[in-house]
């Protein structure tokens, strides 16, 4: 069977076209969204109409799935068949069983710049027709596939993307550049969208604020839902935006039922004061975490639950044999053990991962124990990305966790607690006590579904990118890196002859924001809005500055 859509006839030796345009993407994209509703930006690189069904009989609805920007031209189907081994090649085996984790994968690591750009187009798109909108001129061409005419128009700048190839002619197999995007941008000054004169097409943010991941602004594509969303009042629980909000993280983490809350500051609180409802009772956390340093010490405060810490390993993780001896024996003597509170990713260890087998380990033992497992998921959504598993895998061995929408996602408000329906039922009373109850909160309940859709499936660009840039720090006299960066934070040590309080001011003087760490150190942290030339400028920034006070590299 032949690919659906429009077909482009092809044979061994056709020449085929060298780039792919901006308004194909974007066509792409909503031609994805209308037939299959697929509304993740990734699947816009693989159209129907480069695509090979399996000959298998037992697969007869997988297929082979061409990346257009690696292939502009498309393959033929048993040159298709063969590349489907590799993981370079911009050719999948896709069946709906095994997910697309490989195809986001590809596009966020090697078409990092055409994504963004398709991101920025498709949001103008949203601003000017709505989420549903027709395309310019509304009418579908050849086969139902759009002519690039209906929306080039609309693009201010409908650049061209070509295939990544190692050095040599171009053989139509999209092999990657031995360099990373970043690195090879830096350099040369390509690697991006480019014209026919070969310069970048991305534009550099006017402020490159790395302070954190909850410094994004809202989307064009989230203003739009927050204006139109749909409202009631979500005291009386009749706010359907909210409803659906809380019902979609409850089936994204695999949980039974979910709540709103303001921020994660609220959702621990709320989430281990529910845990520890016995004023007295005491919770076992990490004396690095963000429950015990950076919440004011509310649990003890408001919820009269004591602080039980251990100390963080470098990886974020604790000890098991001394998580053992924290719980405490049943005497009177004591407070009684309640909860065990991880953290993932965990901040002040570097954005370090905890290992999925860890927290299996732990949630076991929790129950063994008698005990809950919560966790503080501020970027659980990294935690998900960098494992490779989906939010539900990630925190199944869990009891609660407490889920941040403004960091990875980047909606502008909010967090959601997830757990038991019982337990959420209490959560939900508590919320009332801590002022966390809002109104017509659908208006950001409507900007996190969109974030939901429209951010979570490039979270690996953030630690793509976040992996170049420490890769090009690492090269600079002066500075070292804490390794391994394994999501989207770095912390970043200056030699002692750098000031860190100077570091930060010279580079807010070159529009790059930063905040200095522990020592003299700084933590940089990457998110949605730093793309590579971003990360090519707070690079180049830094080497200038180190040669400033250390002198060029290399010089006695």
């Amino acid at each position: 069977a032949g690919p659906r859509g429009m077909t482009r006839a092809m044979t061994d030796g056709a020449e085929s076209a060298n780039s792919t345009r901006l308004s194909e993407l974007l066509e792409n994209h909503f031609d994805q969204k209308r037939n299959h509703r697929r509304g993740a930006l990734p699947w816009a690189f693989f159209p129907d109409r480069l695509s090979h069904d399996f000959d298998e009989a037992d697969e007869k609805h997988g297929r082979f799935v061409v990346c257009c920007v690696c292939h502009p031209g498309g393959l033929q189907k048993s040159a298709a068949s063969s590349l489907s081994g590799g993981k370079q090649t911009g050719v999948f085996r896709y069946h709906w069983r095994t997910g697309q984790r490989s195809i986001t994968d590809h596009v966020s690591k090697k078409h990092a710049d055409a994504l963004e750009a398709l991101t920025k187009a498709r949001d103008e798109h949203v601003r000017k027709h709505g989420e549903n909108g027709a395309l310019a001129n509304g009418d579908d061409g050849v086969g139902g596939k759009r002519g690039a005419g209906d929306v080039s128009d609309e693009i201010d700048d409908d650049a061209r993307f070509f295939p990544l190839v190692k050095d040599g002619p171009a053989d139509g197999i999209g092999t990657d550049s031995d360099e990373t995007p970043a690195a090879k941008q830096a350099k040369t000054g390509r690697g991006g969208a480019r014209t026919g004169a070969g310069r970048p097409r991305q534009e550099c943010p006017d402020v490159i604020d790395m302070r954190s991941d909850t410094v994004t602004k809202p989307t064009p594509a989230m203003r739009r839902a927050m204006a139109e969303a749909e409202v009631g009042d979500d005291v009386f629980g009749d706010d359907p935006t909210v409803i659906k909000l809380e019902e979609e993280m409850a089936k994204t983490f695999g949980k039974a039922a979910a709540l709103f809350v303001p921020s994660g500051t609220m959702g621990n609180l709320i989430a281990v004061g529910v845990h520890c409802e016995v004023r007295g009772s005491e919770f076992i956390c990490g004396s690095l975490s963000h429950i015990h340093i950076y919440e004011q010490g509310g649990l003890a405060t408001l919820m009269g639950a004591h602080p039980r810490p251990l100390t963080n390993r470098t990886d974020g993780t604790l000890d098991m044999k001394e998580i053992a001896a924290a719980i405490r024996p049943n005497d009177q003597h004591f407070p009684v053990t309640k909860v065990l509170c991880l953290e993932q990713t965990h901040n002040k260890c570097g954005g370090r991962v905890l290992p999925l087998d860890y927290v299996d380990k732990c949630g076991e033992f929790a129950r063994e124990r008698g005990i809950a497992l919560h966790l503080d998921g501020a970027r659980i959504w990294n935690a998900a990305a960098a494992l490779g598993v989906t939010p539900a895998r990630a925190v199944e061995a869990a009891d609660s966790v407490s889920v941040c929408l403004s960091k990875a996602l980047g909606a502008p408000v909010g967090s959601v607690i997830v757990g038991t329906r019982e337990f959420i039922a209490k959560c939900r009373r508590l919320r009332k006590a801590c002022g966390g109850t809002m109104r017509q909160a659908g208006t950001l309940a409507a900007a996190a579904l969109t974030a939901h859709g429209e951010i979570g499936p490039m979270i690996h660009m953030d630690h793509s990118r976040m992996s170049d840039l420490a890769a090009g720090l690492s090269k600079i006299q002066g500075l070292k890196v804490q390794r391994p960066v394994q999501s989207n934070i770095a912390f970043v040590s200056l030699d002692e002859r750098i000031d860190v309080e100077w570091m930060v001011a010279e580079m807010r003087k070159r529009d790059v924001v930063l905040i200095p760490w522990v020592g003299n150190s700084l933590r940089l942290v990457t998110h949605h809005e730093i793309n590579q030339p971003a990360v090519a400028k707070v690079l180049r920034c830094f080497e200038e500055l180190c040669a400033q006070v250390l002198g060029p590299a290399g010089a006695a």
